[in-house]
């Protein structure tokens, strides 16, 4: 029971989530309704995954002097009126700026509740602890959108709006009861947290999240046109595949966070590689079910795993900025998705999916070089970190 704490932030976690996606299978429904194109409907996902880039490390550094417990339940409460309003607007401007304000808060949430997670976990448990709110979100990926467009086709879109904001305001007051107090941030001022994340072991650490991120995407995005032109599956099997990577990223966030517990260096060393191999190997053994299904597998695994051991490898590297670090972690991600499926929407325009392909394996070998020099930043730091406590 003493770390019940982190499951409440985990469900703040699958409630803030439920928002980024959850609009894309009733993107036809929304445009009929408010009399919009299905293009400007689609700027509902943008403009939402653009303020959630940005608001995590904004919005973490302006409110970096507050009690953590009081920017956790303002997030989720600014964020369950937004959805509200998203329930109830009248029309698609009121609609696109509750999206905005919803992407807003789910980047401030994410932000301080890994930052509080890794605090409140410490120095043994920290990779698992921001594991397992990474798992909110792969949870709320996984079973969330399905959810939401189940209950949209059959009640109308403004109802998973309600249901997403009730979700939130279970959450604060599951989070109000068991979070213990963390009391605002006493370190050092934000110009000297700046400064530690502007050093090169944080950038070398943002730029592998990015590139790592964006290999990934690269793939992923066209993971669906892969599988029914490639690999020559029909719709049932590329829903199963589907699912079955949904649940390898819950999975692997859990492996990836006690393996960065044990030993972080070995774990993103082995995370990275793992994925690169298995971003290389889509062109040659995507010919097959039953091979493309255990690469799926094996690269999600792998992949999901990366994240929990990243983000504690820059929470260390960052000092007294780990918090500040993490923040810009969270957007270092989100930043990968859209140039992944960007730049793979050129390579798929370009030299069709076997481009994809082969400029997923190129960027997933390009990341791997940079994890390297973080490993040795890392392995370099340790030494002090654990003299220090020593003493």
């Amino acid at each position: 029971m003493k770390r019940i704490w982190i499951w409440a932030l985990f469900s703040g976690a699958f409630a803030v989530a439920c928002t980024e996606f959850a609009v894309v299978g009733l993107l036809p429904q929304i445009a009929r309704d408010l009399g919009v194109s299905e293009a400007a409907a689609g700027q509902l996902v943008t403009l939402n995954a653009v303020a959630f880039a940005i608001s995590a490390p904004v919005l973490a550094a302006a409110c970096h002097k507050m009690d953590r417990r009081k920017v956790l339940f303002g997030c989720l409460t600014v964020f369950a009126l937004g959805h509200a309003t998203a329930g109830l607007a009248p029309n698609y401007p009121v609609l696109l700026g509750s999206r905005i304000l919803s992407g807003a808060m789910m980047g401030l949430y994410l932000a301080t509740a890994i930052g509080a997670a890794a605090r409140l976990g410490g120095e043994e448990r920290r990779a698992s602890s921001i594991a397992t709110i990474q798992a909110g979100v792969n949870t709320a990926t996984a079973l969330g959108v399905p959810i939401s467009t189940l209950l949209g086709h059959h009640m109308g879109w403004r109802v998973p709006m309600f249901v997403i904001g009730a979700l939130a305001l279970l959450s604060l007051g599951f989070i109000a009861v068991v979070l213990p107090p963390t009391g605002a941030d006493e370190g050092p001022p934000l110009r000297e947290r700046l400064r530690a994340v502007r050093t090169a072991p944080v950038l070398v650490g943002l730029a592998a999240i990015t590139l790592f991120w964006g290999a990934s995407f690269t793939v992923y995005t066209y993971l669906v046109p892969l599988l029914e032109q490639r690999t020559g599956m029909n719709n049932t099997m590329v829903i199963v595949v589907l699912i079955i990577a949904g649940v390898c990223a819950v999975v692997g966030n859990v492996i990836g966070g006690r393996g960065a517990d044990t030993d972080s260096r070995k774990t993103l060393l082995i995370t990275s590689a793992v994925t690169a191999v298995a971003l290389l190997a889509v062109l040659p053994l995507s010919v097959s079910a039953v091979q493309t299904i255990a690469l799926v597998v094996v690269w999600q695994l792998a992949a999901w795993s990366f994240v929990p051991a990243v983000q504690a490898a820059l929470f260390q590297a960052a000092g007294e900025g780990g918090e500040l670090a993490v923040s810009f972690a969270v957007s270092a991600f989100n930043i990968g998705i859209v140039a992944g499926a960007g730049f793979g929407g050129i390579a798929l325009a370009q030299a069709g999916l076997p481009g994809v392909a082969v400029l997923g394996g190129v960027l997933g070998i390009v990341a791997l070089g940079f994890v390297i020099v973080l490993v040795r930043y890392v392995a370099q730091r340790e030494p002090v970190t654990s003299g220090a406590s020593k003493g």
